[in-house]
């Protein structure tokens, strides 16, 4: 469970194709640091297993799809109890969560999509070290281009992209300055706890490319809030790419006050139903 994309086009063009889910989406870092726990630390694809990953709520509408998710901390402890990597633990109180608002832009006839993330932190931890990692698979012009693409960053811009050599591009930027970004093969790409930045390279021959971008927050304390949006959009040459990035990062700018007073919203917050059940369910045959 969690928030992907799984196809993009771009002019009735194939930017993202078939691609896995855990590389087309955003990933988290960050030590989970309490006095009970100690420091642990924490690394999540995009897509986890539920009841680690719990649906609250969903709503589809014309041109703005709206998704809340918890990161339930309690199960992931449990889990790590389960498995014999830490201490049993007496949990302070019964909820404890980071809640993710994912607010997804999508209005016809602009060349771009506009994706709002905000983070809180519901517990009685720090998350240190809090890093948000962009992750695309592009496959550029779909099966018949997916394994001679080239990449690009554009530093003045901070838009990182890629491109094969019918010059159709794919690329995407966050409103909050990156503070890394890497492009690999795709089957080379890895974060782990020795690894935890991104590169600042570029891959540098036609290849199964993929693009990250990474954020990093410092420390997201007790009921403290993150917010960033990431623009993603794609061009027939570069120079498109990157009128069309500048367009969607200014257009987000003017939305934050609307996300800020949804996500907000005692609707925003409540359990629905129909996802209570689904939520205590453990996933199976997950990776």
């Amino acid at each position: 469970m969690g928030f992907s994309i799984k196809e993009l086009t771009y002019k009735n063009k194939y930017l993202l194709f078939l691609t896995e889910q855990e590389y087309a989406g955003p990933w988290f870092s960050f030590k989970l640091y309490g006095e009970n726990v100690g420091t642990i630390p924490v690394i999540l694809k995009n897509i986890e297993p539920t009841p680690i990953y719990k649906l609250v709520n969903s709503k589809k509408g014309t041109f703005v799809d709206r998704i809340t998710l918890d990161f339930d901390i309690k199960e992931y402890l449990k889990k790590l109890i389960k498995d014999g990597k830490i201490d049993s633990i007496e949990f302070t109180r019964e909820e404890l969560y980071i809640r993710l608002f994912i607010d997804v832009f999508n209005k016809p006839k602009v060349p771009y999509i506009n994706t709002f993330f905000t983070f809180k932190n519901i517990s009685d931890y720090d998350l240190i070290d809090f890093n948000i990692y962009f992750v695309f698979d592009f496959d550029i012009n779909g099966l018949e281009g997916f394994d001679n693409d080239l990449s690009g960053y554009d530093k003045d811009n901070d838009i990182l992209y890629q491109y094969d050599n019918t010059n159709l591009h794919g690329g995407f930027s966050p409103i909050s300055k990156s503070t890394n970004f890497e492009t690999c093969l795709t089957k080379d790409f890895e974060i782990n706890e020795n690894h935890l930045n991104l590169s600042n390279t570029l891959y540098e021959e036609p290849g199964e490319i993929l693009s990250a971008l990474q954020i990093e927050f410092k420390t997201l304390q007790p009921e403290q809030t993150f917010q960033t949006a990431l623009t993603v959009s794609g061009g027939l040459n570069k120079q498109e790419l990157i009128e069309n990035i500048r367009d969607g990062k200014s257009n987000a700018i003017k939305f934050l006050n609307q996300v800020n007073r949804n996500v907000k919203s005692k609707q925003r917050n409540l359990q629905e139903l129909a996802f209570v059940s689904l939520n205590l369910q453990e996933a199976k045959d997950c990776d």
